[in-house]
């Protein structure tokens, strides 16, 4: 069972709140793209290059892939298939979803960007 510490420490960052949060409206979240079209993620992007990419996209890849999904899948709030980039709700995803679900009905009492 996941403890209040480790709930907050899991929704410290930001790209980690936008997974679960995506998580709580559908089953998959496809990465990268989900966060690149998500909130404040959204807006910092920059022109696309010609061969699609953007150096925010790959900095984004890399942090998600090498530290924030990592840490979700070792909580057992998500599984992630590396090979597809498709994370889904883990085992010990309900424990987190009403936390999650609270902070996003209540963003607007949350100074700053919540997700």
């Amino acid at each position: 069972m996941l403890g209040a510490s480790s709930v907050f420490e899991l929704l410290a960052a930001d790209y980690r709140r936008q997974i679960l949060l995506t998580l709580c409206d559908s089953e998959t979240v496809a990465l990268p793209e989900a966060i690149l079209t998500r909130g404040t993620s959204a807006e910092r992007r920059p022109a696309v290059a010609s061969d699609g990419t953007t150096a925010i996209d790959s900095a984004v890849a890399i942090e998600l892939y090498h530290n924030h999904v990592p840490k979700l899948a070792a909580a057992g709030v998500v599984e992630w298939d590396r090979d597809t980039g498709v994370v889904s709700r883990g085992p010990a995803f309900e424990q987190i979803e009403p936390v999650v679900c609270l902070l996003a009905e209540n963003e607007e009492c949350v100074p700053g960007d919540l997700f």
